[in-house]
């Protein structure tokens, strides 16, 4: 697979966020998965990813508190 930016360069990863095969100067590491260097989408997609499980947590204790009061 070549670079999605640099069609003459192999691609070391692919951005977790869009799919795109991406070199060593193209990729950067956000918690520990790839994803493109210069597009904010893919970095805010991965944000949103890292919070998701504590929004299940309080989504579940919601549910556990409206149980318990009725």
């Amino acid at each position: 697979m070549k670079c999605y930016n640099h069609h003459d360069r192999d691609a070391f990863g692919i951005c977790r966020a869009c799919g795109k095969g991406l070199c060593l100067e193209c990729l950067d590491e956000h918690d520990g998965a790839v994803v493109c260097k210069d597009n904010p989408k893919c970095k805010n997609f991965m944000k949103c990813l890292s919070i998701l499980p504590f929004l299940s947590f309080c989504i579940l204790l919601i549910i556990l508190f409206m149980l318990i009061v009725d």
